[in-house]
């Protein structure tokens, strides 16, 4: 029986049956150091975790003026419209559009047509982003009519959204609206617009007023500053001072 014992007393002191150990000191020190790396690293892997914030893409505008390279579209008051928008407006565009925070504003290369871009040679509305792009084309109305007076705006869809609604109500502050239409014309008989209607583009054509009839082409040379203003703010949607 004594032997029995002393055998497995031995085999218990070296690890042959499963028995509870006290911990000592030193090890339940090691324990807890080895607990608080543990909850450090976690910690840290939980601070690198954070999400990233997402950087929004601001709209990018485009403001075309029209005709141009050898077009010089409507004539009247001594000038062409390819000329005044180029001469006149662009500048006065340009002073206020370089105060826009929230989006950018850029300018096609006034040297250029875009329709003949276009149409001719496969480029200008085939070679703009779909994405955050809207195009925006400044034009000058004409007419044999003396009486053919104001301004519309040719919209993209068949409704007029809220842009739309700012840019007339700058025709009419200034100018006065094209009374047949009552500021808005929805086409689709412009080539240069189907192209970018069929490729998903946002635009808006912006006839300011008829450079053929005397009292819009005075109130339009009157206000070209607070036109300009006016437009660069509708279009945006930002307060520029």
């Amino acid at each position: 029986m004594k032997k029995i014992m002393t055998a497995l007393a031995v085999s218990a002191l070296s690890g042959g049956l499963f028995l509870d150990q006290p911990v000592t000191t030193a090890q339940a020190a090691r324990k807890t150091s080895s607990s608080k790396v543990t909850v450090k690293k976690a910690a840290t892997k939980k601070t690198t975790t954070k999400k990233k914030k997402k950087v929004v893409k601001k709209h990018h505008y485009i403001f075309v003026m029209g005709h141009g390279a050898g077009d010089p579209g409507a004539r009247g008051n001594g000038t062409s419209e390819a000329t005044y928008l180029r001469k006149h407006l662009m500048p006065k565009l340009k002073k206020y559009a370089k105060h826009v925070k929230k989006s950018t504003v850029t300018f096609y290369n006034p040297k250029h047509n875009i329709v003949k871009d276009t149409l001719v040679y496969h480029r200008g509305s085939y070679k703009i982003s779909k994405k955050n792009t809207t195009v925006i084309m400044f034009h000058l109305d004409a007419s044999t009519s003396s009486r053919a007076h104001g301004g519309h705006v040719i919209i993209h869809k068949r409704k007029p959204n809220a842009r739309d609604a700012r840019i007339r109500s700058v025709i009419k502050k200034y100018v006065g609206l094209n009374r047949s239409n009552g500021g808005y014309s929805y086409r689709t008989n412009l080539r240069n617009c189907n192209v970018l209607r069929r490729r998903g583009v946002d635009y808006d054509l912006i006839e300011t007023g008829f450079i053929t009839n005397h009292s819009d082409y005075k109130h339009i040379n009157k206000h070209l500053n607070k036109i300009a203003k006016g437009y660069v703010t509708a279009i945006t949607h930002e307060k520029i001072k």
